[in-house]
C-alpha cells in the first residue's frame, strides 16, 4: 500500500501533465475561416467556372475577323470586271495566232464598252499607279495579219499571172514567166520556168491504210478511192508533214491542200499553219464549199498564208468569190476558175461575168480531167 503521500505526488503529477487532445468544437459551431483565405477560394471557383466561355467567346471573335479581311480582299464595295475586247469577235479572228498584250480591269460602274477610255486607261499604266486604279491584268489579244484592212498589203507573186492546172498529168512541162503551173501529186519537180504549184491531199491520196483512223462521211473519199483521214487521229499530223517535208525537199514554194470541204475550218486552219512553218504557201480550194459556210469561207481566205483560189465548176462564180475575198480584206487576190469534162458552157458563162474583175481567169481542159488548161480568160 502507497503511502499517503506518495498518492498526493502521484495525483498532482497527472494534473500538472499537458492534454494534446485538440478541444472538439461546440456542437452547431461553424471552423472558423478567415476572411481573405475564403475571399481567395470563391475567386478561384468564380474564374474557373468563366474562363472556358470566355475562351471559345475569343475565339469566334478571332474567326470572324479572318473571314471579314479574306472577303475584303477578294470582294470589296467596288467589285470589279472585265471589260470585254473592242468587237472583232467573228470566227477568223478565233482562229489566228494570238499575241500578247497588257489589258485593265474596270470597276462595273465605268461603261464597260467604252472603246476609247479601254485605250486611255492602257496609256495610263506606264506612269505611277495610284491605289484605287484598276489592276493590270494579262490578257491575249487574236490579231489576223490583213484581214481588218481595206486592201491586203502583202506581195503576192502570183497576181495577174495565167493558171495551168495540170494535176491530171505527170509532169511540169517548161513553164513561163507569165503562167503558174499546179504540177499533180506524183509530179517531183517544179517547172523549169516560172512559179509552180505542189498538188497535196488532206486525204489519204494513195489510200494506203498508213494514216488511221478514217472517217467515211466524204463522197468524194469515195469516188476517187481515197482515205477520209481522221484529225482527231496520229495519221492526220503524219500525212500532212511527209507531203509537207516532200514539197519543200523537192523545191516547191505554192502548194493547194485538196478536199477541204471534207474538214472543219479548225482543221483546214491548223493545215495552213503547219504549211507555213515549212514555208509554203498555200492556195485554197473551193473555200465557198466549207461546211460552216460564209463565216469559215471567210476565215479560210483570210488567213495570212493563203495567196490564191481556185474555184471548180458548181464551188462558186466571179460575184460570189469577190464578196469573199473583199470581206477577207483582200480584193485583189488572185481567183481561177477550172473545169473539164462537160464544164465547158460552164467556164464560158464564168468566163463573161469574171471579166468585170480583176485578177480573175478562166480555163478549161479538153484532155480528160485537167489533162491541160485551155485559156477562156486570162486574167486582167
Amino acid at each position: 500500500m502507497l503511502s499517503r503521500g506518495r498518492l498526493l505526488a502521484a495525483r498532482l503529477q497527472q494534473r500538472a501533465a499537458p492534454s494534446f487532445r485538440r478541444p472538439e468544437p461546440l456542437r452547431g459551431e461553424l471552423r472558423r475561416v478567415p476572411a481573405r483565405q475564403r475571399a481567395g477560394h470563391a475567386h478561384g471557383r468564380e474564374l474557373s467556372s468563366i474562363l472556358p466561355a470566355a475562351t471559345f467567346a475569343l475565339k469566334l471573335v478571332a474567326s470572324g475577323l479572318a473571314g471579314a479581311a479574306l472577303t475584303l480582299l477578294l470582294w470589296n464595295d467596288d467589285p470589279r470586271t472585265a471589260v470585254p475586247y473592242p468587237p472583232d469577235t467573228d470566227l477568223v479572228a478565233a482562229l489566228y495566232p494570238v499575241v500578247r498584250e497588257e489589258s485593265v480591269v474596270y470597276s462595273r460602274n465605268r461603261a464597260a464598252g467604252n472603246v476609247a477610255q479601254w485605250h486611255a486607261a492602257e496609256s495610263e499604266l506606264d506612269r505611277e499607279i495610284p491605289s484605287n486604279f484598276p489592276l493590270r491584268i494579262r490578257t491575249v489579244k487574236f490579231t489576223v495579219p490583213g484581214y481588218l484592212s481595206s486592201s491586203w498589203s502583202g506581195s503576192n507573186a502570183l497576181s495577174g499571172k495565167r493558171l495551168r492546172y495540170l494535176i491530171g498529168t505527170e509532169g511540169a512541162g517548161l513553164g513561163s514567166d507569165e503562167e503558174v503551173v499546179e504540177v499533180s501529186y506524183n509530179t517531183t519537180r517544179p517547172a523549169k520556168h516560172g512559179i509552180s504549184i505542189a498538188y497535196c491531199n488532206l486525204f489519204d491520196e494513195k489510200n494506203t491504210g498508213r494514216y488511221g483512223p478514217y472517217l467515211h462521211t466524204s463522197d468524194t473519199a469515195q469516188q476517187y478511192n481515197e482515205g477520209q483521214i481522221d484529225p482527231r487521229g496520229p495519221g492526220w499530223e503524219k500525212n500532212l508533214r511527209e507531203q509537207y517535208e516532200r514539197r519543200r525537199r523537192q523545191g516547191f514554194e505554192y502548194i493547194e491542200l485538196d478536199n477541204p470541204d471534207a474538214y472543219s475550218i479548225k482543221d483546214v486552219i491548223g493545215a495552213i499553219d503547219l504549211a507555213a512553218g515549212y514555208g509554203l504557201k498555200v492556195i485554197a480550194k473551193n473555200p465557198a464549199l466549207m461546211a460552216a459556210g460564209s463565216a469559215a469561207a471567210n476565215a479560210y481566205v483570210a488567213h495570212p498564208n493563203v495567196y490564191g483560189i481556185i474555184v471548180e465548176k458548181g464551188a462558186g462564180n466571179p460575184g460570189g468569190m469577190d464578196a469573199l475575198r473583199r470581206r477577207a480584206g483582200k480584193p485583189n487576190l488572185p481567183v481561177w476558175f477550172v473545169a473539164f469534162g462537160s464544164g465547158r458552157s460552164w467556164a464560158g458563162s464564168v468566163a463573161d461575168a469574171a471579166k468585170h474583175y480583176r485578177n480573175m481567169g478562166v480555163t478549161y481542159s479538153s484532155a480528160g480531167e485537167y489533162g491541160n488548161a485551155i485559156d477562156i480568160l486570162p486574167p486582167a
